[in-house]
């Protein structure tokens, strides 16, 4: 820069002045009126980089500032400090910013002569600001974006700030307090958390609920704002979601608890069942290693109880060989006959007593006479007690009907069994067989009728300590009963049973060395149609003779084969005789007959099948529809329903008697109705009189083989509401894609897991879809299947309406993924 003339007369030279600049840390100097630098400190010359102070003096200042720049300022400048005295002008210099201060020197003549400059470097501080107020900037962006709650609440409650998430939710806080706009807060102003915070001088931390639930959590910080004011900044994040989990968490927990509680409850309850089954466990073994000593006791005996009328047929007939005088060969054959009865009752005690261990004892429901039962039962033992000298008389009320609805055959049994034991125990006195009606509750469609029957007698007497027992299995009041008067120690037992299977019960009262009384009731039903009473009659009239017959007669057994032909030859008929179904399925084919015999079990072809065939008008037989009867070993209830819907028309028990057979060959050819053999309608009409036959549902019973546990019972039906529906949809698939192995496996399980609930009538339903399934018959069993299906969920429903905890529980083990 260009150096201007100096002024030297106008250069300050007074040492205090030029000791106050000196003493400046800021640029300072003096102008004249003419923008002559008159004095100048180091700071000054640093600033306009003009040398040292002796340098700078006396020139120009615009030789070290923009010129343009000054000479514009200049003027406004002057008017300034004429006016005011003082004026400040900020400039960059060398890269640096300052600002000037001017100020004006006057004369005794209000003359301004000279203008004092002092200059400060603001770059710093400047820059200062400028981070400043972009760190508050930087501030503020964080705040407007954060997401939760942001504001300053200061000492008079008003809210200066407030972010855009508070602001979103409570609208701008302008001129409001923290009370007006967070009334919607129920726990929030009682001990004010900002004035705590304040007084403290500490961060308070309080959840706060909003009306609408949601849940925040704030932080009040005390703090002091850019101004210097004191203030609280709060910070406020929503923790609705932290809170319903802990809720949920919570409640999960206490459910867990309570699930704890109540599993905890079960297995206490199981401890208890299973000590209780324990103690079952060890009484049932010591029934058992009781029972099974009896049973040993009852082998020996049996042995010899078949021993003895088997010795007295082998031998009889042996004498009778032997002798060629007809009327000692009579006698001997008549002794065959005997031993053969008593051989005879003796197996079917053991059968039925087989039956009843196995659950399948059950009843023919049929109309009888209960004089003519009595009058039979009478018969057979007044020869014995005549031939001990025994009184014996029977003694029937007045108001017992005659006429009844039940089985007669079981009833005859208990009957038999009451008075042969009577008989046989009693050596002098009487044997009194009596019967009263008995009241009982009834409604206006009931024809139940309630029976006592007593058979007293003088005999031996019954040990008290005894008479418990009595009616155990293979029981006699002692042992040497058995020597003495022989027996199965079966009969009672089965008394009993069939007894509680016509809903009744069985007692025996006795005094030893003076006689006993067995007393027993019974359910029966009374008919009130002439129809029972036809019924009943047709029976007494003896079967008309038939014509000369043509037989077929089919079984695999060479003697019965040799017997049926042989009684078959004597009344008059030709007898044709084969081993199996399918050779009598040929001859039928080949040529005619009038009836056919046959067996139901045999090699190579079954009877039920070939009647199947038979039956098929396309199978090229010649009389499809000639009469058969079967054969069979079978004596349940149930076989002649089963027997009739496949075909047959009548049905002979083995071992079969002359008689018996003579009679149902010619009720068979000689009736109408039986020369055509059962249409289908009429097989379904079977089938259904005998579900109608067997109650639906027996509780009673089903509690009764569990020993009166209604726990025990409760866990089974819990598992026949588990079990039953898969296993009824796998039958129902099984028989629909005909897998009848499948079906027959599926018909077993519903079959025996009714049964145990009581189920009955879905258990007889299973049975005969069983087979059904094992005769692997296709198309009965889909036309079997509907009802089966229909009584089994008819029972679960039951089922499930009796015990609904059973239902929820189930449904919870079914849907349970850790089972």
């Amino acid at each position: 820069m260009k150096a201007s003339k100096r002024q030297p007369p106008e250069i300050i030279t007074n040492a205090v002045a030029l000791g106050l600049l000196e003493a400046s840390d800021n640029p300072a100097m003096i102008l004249s009126r003419t923008d002559h630098i008159l004095a100048a400190n180091q700071a000054a010359c640093s600033m306009l980089e003009s040398g040292s102070p002796e340098e700078t003096l006396g020139r120009l200042l615009t030789d070290f500032i923009a010129r343009d720049l000054f000479i514009a300022r200049r003027d406004r400048l002057r008017e300034t400090l004429r006016t005011n005295g003082i004026s400040r002008i900020e400039e960059d210099i060398n890269g640096r910013t300052y600002i000037h201060t001017f100020t004006g020197i006057f004369n005794e003549n209000d003359d301004m002569t000279q203008v004092a400059v002092i200059s400060r470097d603001v770059t710093d501080l400047r820059r200062t600001g400028e981070n400043l107020r972009r760190e508050q900037q930087r501030q503020i962006f964080f705040m407007e974006t954060l997401p939760g709650l942001v504001f300053h609440i200061y000492p008079d409650h008003t809210i200066r700030y407030a972010n855009r998430y508070f602001r979103k939710i409570f609208g701008s806080p302008k001129g409001k307090s923290c009370r007006q706009l967070l009334q919607c807060s129920a726990t929030l102003c009682p001990a004010c958390p900002p004035e705590r915070a304040m007084r403290s001088d500490s961060t308070v931390e309080q959840e706060w609920t909003l009306a609408d639930s949601r849940t925040f959590h704030l932080q009040f910080n005390p703090m002091t704002d850019s101004s210097g004011e004191r203030m609280v900044m709060v910070l406020g994040i929503d923790i609705s979601e932290r809170k319903n989990a802990e809720n949920k968490l919570r409640q999960a927990h206490a459910e867990l608890e309570q699930r704890v509680r109540e599993r905890t409850q079960e297995l206490q309850g199981l401890n208890r069942i299973l000590t209780d089954k324990s103690l079952h466990l060890i009484e049932a073994k010591r029934r058992a290693d009781s029972a099974a000593r009896a049973k040993s006791a009852f082998l020996a005996n049996m042995s010899h109880e078949i021993r003895t009328p088997l010795n007295a047929i082998l031998g009889m007939a042996e004498l009778a060989l032997r002798t060629d005088e007809p009327s000692q060969k009579t006698v001997y054959l008549n002794h065959v006959v005997e031993a053969g009865d008593s051989l005879l009752t003796l197996i079917n005690d053991i059968l039925d007593f087989s039956k009843i261990e196995a659950g399948k004892m059950e009843l023919e429901i049929e109309p009888f006479r209960l004089s003519e039962i009595i009058a039979s039962v009478m018969r057979i033992h007044r020869v014995q007690a005549e031939d001990k000298d025994l009184e014996i008389t029977d003694d029937i009320g007045a108001d017992v009907p005659d006429v009844l609805l039940g089985d007669p055959q079981r009833l005859r049994q208990i009957l038999i069994n009451l008075m042969g034991n009577a008989v046989k125990f009693t050596t002098r006195g009487s044997v009194t067989l009596s019967v009263r009606r008995e009241p009982m509750a009834q409604t206006a469609e009931d024809d139940s009728v309630l029976l006592r029957f007593s058979v007293r007698d003088t005999g031996v007497g019954i040990p008290k300590k005894q008479q418990k027992e009595i009616f155990n299995d293979f029981t006699q009041a002692d042992a040497s009963i058995t020597r003495r008067f022989g027996g199965s120690g079966l009969g009672l037992a089965i008394s009993k049973q069939l007894v509680q299977l016509m809903h009744g019960t069985i007692a025996v009262t006795s005094t030893e060395g003076r006689g006993s009384t067995f007393t027993f009731t019974v359910r029966l039903r009374t008919s009130r149609t002439e129809e029972l009473v036809r019924t009943v009659t047709t029976r007494e009239h003896p079967v008309q003779e038939v014509p000369h017959l043509s037989v077929l007669l089919a079984d695999d057994n060479a003697l019965n084969r040799k017997l049926a032909a042989t009684v078959l030859r004597e009344q008059g008929h030709d007898v044709t005789q084969v081993e199996n179904g399918y050779e009598a399925v040929e001859l039928l084919k080949a040529g005619r007959f009038d009836v056919v015999l046959m067996d139901v079990q045999m090699p190579i072809m079954d009877g039920i099948t070939a009647t199947r065939i038979i039956r098929d008008r396309n199978s090229g037989v010649l009389a499809p529809d000639i009469p058969i009867i079967a054969l069979t070993a079978h004596a349940l209830k149930g076989d002649r329903e089963r027997f009739l819907s496949v075909g047959m028309n009548d049905y002979l028990s083995k071992p079969i008697r002359i008689q018996a057979l003579s009679d149902t060959i010619a009720r068979t050819v000689s009736r109408p109705d039986t020369m055509q053999p059962p249409t289908q309608q009429q097989r379904d009409e079977t089938t259904k009189s005998a579900q109608e036959a067997t109650p639906p549902f027996d509780r009673k019973t089903a509690l009764e083989r569990m020993n009166d546990r209604e726990d025990l019972l409760e866990s089974m039906e819990r598992i026949f509401l588990r079990d039953t529906p898969p296993e009824l949809a796998q039958l129902e698939k099984a028989v629909q894609s005909n897998d009848m192995e499948k079906g027959q496996h599926a018909a077993h399980s519903i079959k025996g897991n009714s049964r145990t609930i009581g189920a009955m009538r879905a258990g007889a339903l299973a049975e005969q879809m069983e087979f059904l399934c094992s005769n692997s018959d296709t198309a009965e069993a889909r036309r079997a299947m509907p009802l089966l299906a229909q009584e089994v969920r008819a029972a679960i429903d039951h089922v499930a309406s009796m015990n609904p905890t059973a239902t929820s529980e189930t449904s919870h083990e079914q849907n349970d993924p850790h089972r």
